[in-house]
Formats: structure tokens, sequence, C-alpha cells
């Protein structure tokens, strides 16, 4: 069948689909995917993505404020939707699971259209479907979730990791950072500070990480990496500095392609519940996640690691913000350490 995978954002979200993807691809579906523009830099490392549909929405929304730009925005629209429809569809997969994935899913002119029943989705989004499965009530990953979706279709999941594609150019990108800081040959910790501003209440403490890369360089002698998007520039300088020159910023990555290169090289990721960690799993690099609000056994990267959580007891929580997130500050440095120091003594004694 020629199938549609709807998953819009955001990059950790969409790397975690990128499972399902492939399990639908490797069954010999011709797998197309439908994602927000940003976005599309990743699924172009994906080769068994057949066509990519960039969705402007960041664009279109700031067009639509004027008038002047409105009839281009429209046209750019319906060319899209008359895109898709054109590809005659016989499936079209929504793991997004709200209203603007749904509408997609539908828009698409596909005969079949699955989602999740109306308790695994958002906005009425079932109601666009033609086929809802129903989630069971205890966690469930999210991959376990997506994969629940195909199994109505015989497709189970694959005995291999999805294949990632990097283009060599991204690979001396990094081998040339790699060189100028004579690291080459050396094992290779990948640290990502940051958070989006929507996730802060997951950040923790830039300080911390650079006294976690002390403390690893001093035990294994690793270089590290410490990776940083848009405003995440400073976080990085912080942790820096408090490395004692233990750790390195990362020169701006100018797209995500650039980041798969730098994990490539990589023996472990540290990180909190972001985007980069599950980027890394997708590569089945070793990550230490450290996980404060969210449900660890549901959002977990999916690949070899360490979840660290404190035991606190709102934890996890479903909440969008707090003023005083006590879950991540109660991640002490030597936790993390540990997590560390169990993933690297395998791979490097």
């Amino acid at each position: 069948m020629r199938v549609l995978v709807v998953r819009l954002t955001a990059l950790g979200d969409v790397a975690r689909t990128a499972e399902a993807a492939w399990a639908l691809a490797a069954a010999g579906h011709n797998v197309e995917w439908v994602v927000e523009e940003q976005f599309a830099a990743f699924l172009q490392t994906l080769p068994f993505v057949q066509n990519i549909y960039p969705l402007p929405r960041r664009r279109w929304l700031k067009n639509l404020k004027n008038p002047l730009t409105i009839p281009a925005v429209l046209k750019e629209g319906v060319d899209l939707l008359l895109d898709l429809r054109d590809r005659r569809f016989a499936a079209a997969f929504d793991f997004q699971g709200n209203f603007r994935g749904a509408v997609v899913t539908f828009l698409s002119g596909a005969r079949c259209r699955v989602g999740f029943a109306h308790r695994g989705t958002y906005e009425a989004a079932s109601l666009f479907y033609t086929k809802r499965v129903r989630l069971p009530r205890r966690p469930l990953h999210r991959v376990m979730q997506s994969f629940a979706l195909l199994r109505p279709f015989g497709v189970t999941p694959p005995q291999t990791p999805p294949p990632v594609h990097i283009q060599p150019q991204f690979l001396r990108y990094v081998e040339e950072f790699l060189y100028q800081h004579k690291a080459l040959g050396k094992p290779l910790v990948v640290m990502h500070p940051g958070v989006s501003g929507f996730g802060a209440y997951k950040r923790w403490e830039a300080r911390r990480y650079g006294e976690l890369a002390l403390r690893l360089r001093e035990r294994f002698g690793v270089f590290v990496a410490l990776t940083w998007a848009g405003a995440e520039y400073e976080t990085a300088l912080v942790a820096a500095r408090a490395s004692r020159d233990a750790a390195v910023v990362a020169p701006r990555l100018p797209d995500v392609r650039f980041l798969l290169a730098l994990l490539k090289h990589a023996s472990l990721l540290v990180a909190a519940d972001t985007g980069p960690a599950h980027l890394a799993a997708l590569l089945r690099i070793p990550t230490v996640t450290l996980f404060g609000p969210k449900d660890a056994q549901i959002y977990r990267p999916w690949g070899p690691g360490k979840v660290v959580t404190a035991d606190v007891p709102c934890r996890p929580c479903n909440r969008r913000k707090c003023k005083d997130p006590i879950c991540m500050r109660s991640i002490t440095v030597d936790m993390v350490y540990q997590a560390c120091v169990s993933v690297l003594a395998p791979l490097l004694s």
C-alpha cells in the first residue's frame, strides 16, 4: 500500500514515530510523511520515507496577518492538498492525535484514516478517522502506542532499527570540529543542557552538566561536547565554564543532520527529556536521560541507556508549567554520574 504518516511536531515525537514508519516500510508499504517544515531535514535522513510534505505552519500563520500575503498562503495550502490527494493513499495514520493532525489526515483523501480512539487523542480528533484503535488503560510507551496503531493491518515491530543515512558533508563537518579539539579517536560524550522554551520546567541546572563533565573526564578521559540550538547557547556556555575546560561548546549546528552526525560519533548522550535524547535513541546510542515531571515509563528514549529520576511525591505529573520543579532540582550530580558510569564502564573498559 501507499500510506501516509501524519506526525507534524515535535522533534522528539517525530523521531519516536520513525520507529512505526520503519515498521510500515519493512512490511513492504510505500511510506510518505507530512511534517512541519522545521522537521523536514530530519526526515531526509530516513531512506525509507519515499516522499516528504513540509507543512510551513509557522510561516502561514505569520503571513495570514498580512492581507497582501493571504492569497499566496491559500494557494500554497491548496497545492499541498492537491499533491496529497493525487497520491491516492490507501491509508493515512495520524500519530499526532490532535485537531491539526486529524484535519491533515482527513484532507489527505486516504480511503482509510487510522487514529487512536477518543481516550488517546485531543480536541475531538477521533471524529475524523474511519478506524479507531483503543489503547490499554495501563501506561504504554509512546513507541508501543504507535505500533498499536499498525496492529490492525498486521504490521509488527521489525527486528532491525530504522536505517538513518547521514550524508558525508555532515560527518566531515563534525570530524573537523573533533580534529580541531584533538578529540578524534577519543570517546565522545554529548551533553545537551538546553530544553525548549515550552518545556522549561524540564531543565536541569546548567552548572551541574559542567560538574558532571569534569567528573567524567577525570574518570574516563572522555571528550565532552555541549550542543545547543537558538537561545540555548548561553546555557551551554554556563555549563562549559562550570566544567573547568572539561567540556567544549559545539559550534552552531545548522540543522538536525549535523547533530545526528555528532551523535553518530558518541559513546553516550546526557540530556533531559528533550529531542536530542530521542535522536540518539533512534541511532541506538546509549542515553542517560533526566526525567522530572514526565512519566519515564511512557516517554523515555526508545533505546539503550539509563533514566535518572528523583523520588518526590508529585512526580510524574501532567502539568505544562511549574514554578518550583523540585523533581528536577532533586536530581543530583552524583545520581547522574553513577548512571553515566554504569553505561560507560562496560564500553570503555
